[in-house]
């Protein structure tokens, strides 16, 4: 199962306890919210990077199905793609709900520069249509008041005509579609650019009325046939990873499999699109090459339709497929090898319980010469030794379940060792903290060390982290936000505690690696002192003056491995684009970091990672303004 490469980040920010799925209060959203309001205000507001729109009172329905665009690829932009990735559609909703009930008052409309027949123009439209191009007028659509309709259309007021201009051009250019028939399309297709620019330029001139908030939608007639929106009601799951088959129907050998399957992410990996769990086509990027996680629903030419027990025990077992060829080792067999064979059939027997989807795998991208597998049987000689595992005698039971789950169907070493130069696992550094290749998030120890592993946290910490993507003072962000969401939070206290016993039992060993950033000498102290003053500025409400933190809510700066890894990267990629923890059963709206990316310049990130880095007892290097640079383009 090839699983994303992933890291356990000690991270920015921590979420609190979902108690008996309540709704949380308004205050508790605020808190929650701070990410989306850095951008967008109660407002929206210009910023370095172009406009961001207002949110405040928009329909809830529409902007519960822009954000579920956003985090399934259906609109584009980098930073909120990125941003609301882990949330689930619970968390989505919430995060609707409370923007749509603010309703702060619009601004007065910039002084227009058209002229009055392009304003004449721009009424007709948005008022009457153009019936001879089988254009609706706005008003049809967006209410005669122009402030929308719930659940799915947005208001048209208050918005600069830039800004309006802009999202047409989206949708001519295609980075904005909806279901077919597209209605929105369709409109901008018959349009010419100057009725576009008279439309928007009329839009843009007219205020917003005061009463707008408190005016009733009314009766909406849609002249055009538009296609499906998503379903609005309000979801009762609070994940981000529902089981696709219902366990009530399985046998207790498939609900087994199920379980494995939930243990080592398979669902994480093999799912490139949401509707389609299990089949497979994600990119696993590599330093030699992009391979694809195959299709592992029962379809019977592109999936394990025609393969046996055997066949699929010995791709687990020996890291070999049906037909015969060697599997590249980003599908980690040198784990699963230690899958018993009651495991490995469990699975195999889940998995042809899945809804087969007939979709091809793509083929391996690799560089030359790894693009030939029959090298694989040397670098099999060199580092492969298949074997079931082994329980030592000389440990409990509950140390030989966390040692089995941890190093077999887990695979936590494939992110938390480093590799050699052949992409083979250090079995001497085991589980030792590492960069992920390619992804560039630092993976900390998963050993008892006292400041790069897990030595000052208690089984418990371990144990809540995992479950629910937070402790008191830390949370889950990066990749392993996904392991988290597809595969841990769903494992029993029971297993989840016995990892954590073996985890702490490894002798402390300390990352085999060294920060290559170098700042001069003397650039150092002027470095430190600017990042002092951007940390008073923009941080130190939620970390404290310390590095503190404040307990279920934002966590310690002083002492977090996360901060002070020998690779920087993955602080600089928190205060660049911030983000969310993700969404658990007991943490389903987590608390988010702001992106500061538009904020703050490479050389004001640069100095305030330094100074988080090298203050209250941190000792790492520090960071320079071009390592802030390369890392401002990757999401």
């Amino acid at each position: 199962m090839h699983r994303l490469v992933s890291v356990l980040l000690l991270g920015f920010f921590a979420g609190s306890t979902w108690a008996n799925n309540r709704t949380l209060t308004d205050a508790e959203l605020k808190d929650r919210v701070q990410a989306c309001v850095m951008c967008h205000g109660d407002q929206g507001r210009a910023s370095a990077e172009g406009y961001f729109p207002r949110i405040a009172g928009k329909p809830a329905g529409y902007l519960y199905n822009q954000l579920i665009a956003f985090r399934d690829g259906g609109r584009v932009h980098a930073a909120m793609n990125s941003i609301v990735q882990p949330l689930s559609n619970a968390a989505l909703w919430e995060m609707a709900n409370y923007f749509s009930a603010q309703h702060p008052p619009y601004p007065q409309p910039a002084p227009s520069k058209a002229t009055a027949t392009e304003l004449q123009l721009g009424k007709q439209i948005v008022t009457q249509g153009m019936p001879g191009k089988q254009v609706p007028a706005c008003v049809n659509c967006h209410a005669s008041g122009l402030m929308g309709v719930e659940p799915y259309t947005p208001g048209l007021l208050g918005l600069p005509r830039d800004y309006l201009t802009a999202q047409i051009g989206k949708w001519m250019n295609g980075q904005r579609h909806a279901a077919e028939p597209d209605c929105m399309g369709s409109i901008i297709t018959a349009l010419s650019n100057a009725e576009i620019n008279a439309a928007t330029a009329y839009l843009a001139s007219l205020p917003v009325p005061k009463d707008a908030a408190a005016a009733p939608a009314g009766s909406v007639s849609f002249p055009m046939e538009c296609g499906t929106h998503t379903q609005t009601a309000k979801p009762t799951t609070h994940t981000l990873s529902p089981e696709p088959v219902d366990l009530a129907l399985l046998t207790e050998a498939e609900k087994r499999g199920a379980y494995l399957a939930r243990v080592g992410n398979c669902m994480g990996c093999h799912t490139s699109d949401r509707n389609k769990p299990y089949a497979g086509g994600k990119a696993i990027q590599t330093p030699f090459g992009t391979v694809y996680a195959s299709n592992l629903t029962p379809a019977k030419d592109t999936g394990l339709g025609k393969w046996t027990a055997d066949d699929f025990y010995r791709a687990m077992h020996e890291g070999i497929s049906r037909k015969g060829h060697y599997l590249y080792p980003a599908f980690p067999f040198g784990n699963y090898t230690l899958m018993p064979r009651r495991d490995v059939d469990d699975l195999y027997q889940y998995l042809r319980r899945i809804k087969p989807v007939e979709q091809a795998t793509p083929k391996a991208q690799m560089k030359f010469p790894f693009k030939q597998r029959q090298l694989m049987a040397v670098w099999r000689t060199l580092f492969f030794s298949g074997g079931e595992y082994v329980p030592d005698a000389k440990q409990t039971a509950q140390w030989n379940r966390g040692a089995y789950l941890v190093n077999g169907p887990g695979h936590c070493a494939a992110c938390h060792t480093p590799r050699n130069a052949l992409g083979a696992l250090r079995t001497d550094k085991n589980l030792s903290g590492a960069t992920i290749p390619v992804l560039n998030w630092f993976a900390p120890a998963l050993n008892s060390h006292p400041s790069d592993g897990l030595g000052q946290w208690s089984v418990s910490d371990i144990v809540e982290y995992l479950s629910t993507g937070k402790n008191k003072d830390r949370a889950v962000t990066g990749p392993m936000s996904e392991v988290v969401a597809h595969s841990l939070q769903f494992m029993t206290r029971a297993d989840l505690e016995a990892m954590a016993v073996y985890m702490k039992s490894l002798p402390a060993q300390s990352p085999d690696e060294k920060s290559n950033t170098v700042v001069a000498r003397q650039n150092l102290e002027p470095l430190l002192r600017k990042g002092e003053a951007v940390y008073k500025q923009q941080c130190v409400d939620c970390h404290g003056p310390q590095g503190e933190g404040k307990t279920g809510a934002y966590p310690r700066l002083a002492g977090n491995s996360g901060v002070i890894a020998p690779n920087p990267a993955n602080a600089i990629r928190m205060v660049l684009n911030g983000g969310f923890a993700p969404s658990t059963r007991d943490n389903p709206v987590p608390h988010g970091m702001p992106p500061y990316r538009g904020e703050l310049s490479d050389s004001d990130v640069a100095a305030v990672v330094s100074y988080v880095r090298q203050s209250w007892g941190n000792s790492a290097s520090a960071v320079s303004s071009s390592e802030v640079n390369r890392l401002r383009s990757v999401q």
